[in-house]
């Protein structure tokens, strides 16, 4: 995400308005994205570096990301996307229509959290209403929509717990949008960012296995504050591919507050393109992108009644989820449920806003009373930059990892 400077329009826009600056995004399509990703996501774009043994990695000083805490940023694996997460998504607006109908294309099917079919209108409507999941009990919510495909071209479930204006994401815009975020105002934005996500925070993923007939494979979650370029999660999947960790047999899970419908849109292309099942947990969508003008990355409100509490939908999340003890943790793997009743499950947590994250995650394992699972490894994740080329443009956009090369634990079966 951008400077927090950035956070406030009028010092970077000249004084528009929210609502001008949202309408300043341009209309996509999923196609769209799609077809620019079909004929750029190669080797020769997409470029990933793992550091050898007692090897360092740094970014060029001048790049957006080479700080951090204060200090210089370091890892041990670099992704650089080229314009694959720049040209087809940055400063446009999917919206609950054209992601639906993307999704329809797809042969996706749409249901409400009782498993009634949804219309394509219908599914549109709750997705960006002021509705919110339904709580049945301690151990059961439902969704206001589940998106499915089930065929023989991939299994994916997309599960979003609210509507895109609830109560909830109108907390965290009025929040996320305040300049002054005191000590109460963060603790606020905190509580709002747990009840987003709910149970899906540390809810297990048996019965999508079972509807999707994978049975009994393995669960590999990544869970973050957000989900707004996927240059965390699809760069750490890069890894995975270089290192010769595969995916094969397993369900990947993105499990994440507030997602873009431009995020989810590449998750499900690299789905069908890698043949990997997928589970999407979201609290609630968002359906503008920030170009560099507005800051690059941010997740931008464009339904009007959402633009009435701020442009930004939740803010700069990592910073507003910070405790201050971000720097002081070093990744690390927990390994949870000794001897041999682990699980083969994997959890992955991302540092910055993520240490938030892992807080929520294991109050809401030991609110359940369930067993984590057994294997969470916590990383840190940059988004990196060069500044932008002679035509003022960025054309590359990445990823800085650490914690890529730590001991690869393999849960006993």
């Amino acid at each position: 995400m951008g400077a927090l400077a950035e956070k406030s329009p009028d010092k970077t826009t000249h004084q528009l308005s929210a609502k001008e600056l949202s309408a300043s995004l341009r209309d996509t399509t999923m196609p769209e994205i799609l077809h620019y990703v079909e004929g750029h996501w190669n080797p020769e774009t997409v470029r990933v570096r793992i550091a050898k043994p007692h090897e360092i990695l740094q970014i060029p000083p001048e790049w957006h990301g080479a700080i951090k805490h204060g200090r210089g940023n370091t890892g041990d694996a670099v992704v650089l996307f080229g314009s694959n997460l720049v040209e087809p998504i940055e400063g446009s607006r999917l919206s609950s229509d054209a992601f639906v109908d993307g999704l329809h294309a797809l042969h996706f099917v749409f249901e409400d959290g009782n498993g009634v079919l949804l219309g394509d209108k219908e599914a549109s409507r709750i997705i960006s209403s002021d509705a919110s999941s339904e709580i049945v009990s301690s151990e059961e919510e439902k969704p206001v929509m589940r998106a499915i495909k089930n065929d023989a071209e991939g299994k994916i479930i997309i599960e979003i717990r609210n509507g895109s204006m609830s109560p909830v994401m109108q907390q965290l815009t009025s929040l996320g949008n305040d300049p002054q975020m005191d000590k109460e105002k963060r603790l606020r934005y905190r509580k709002a960012v747990s009840d987003c996500l709910g149970e899906f925070c540390a809810k297990g993923a048996t019965a999508v296995r079972k509807r999707l007939q994978l049975f009994e494979i393995k669960r590999l979650t990544y869970f973050d504050d957000c989900f707004a370029s996927g240059a965390t999660i699809f760069g750490d999947q890069e890894v995975d591919a270089a290192m010769g960790r595969t995916h094969d047999q397993m369900l990947e899970e993105i499990r994440v507050s507030v997602a873009s419908t431009q995020a989810i849109t590449l998750a499900v292309k690299r789905s069908l393109d890698r043949h990997v099942p997928l589970l999407v947990r979201v609290g609630a969508l968002s359906y503008g992108l920030g170009n560099r003008a507005i800051g690059s990355n941010y997740l931008i409100n464009t339904q009007p009644e959402m633009l009435d509490f701020g442009l930004f939908t939740v803010g700069d999340m990592g910073d507003n989820l910070s405790t201050g003890r971000e720097g002081l943790i070093h990744p690390h793997v927990r390994l949870y449920r000794p001897g041999r009743n682990r699980s083969n499950h994997e959890t992955r947590i991302y540092l910055g806003g993520g240490l938030a994250m892992l807080e929520l995650w294991e109050a809401k394992v030991m609110e359940r009373k369930k067993d984590p699972d057994s294997y969470v490894c916590v990383l840190q994740a940059t988004r990196i930059n060069p500044p932008p080329g002679e035509d003022g443009d960025i054309h590359d956009w990445g990823v800085l990892l650490n914690g890529k090369t730590l001991p690869f634990f393999q849960p006993a079966t």
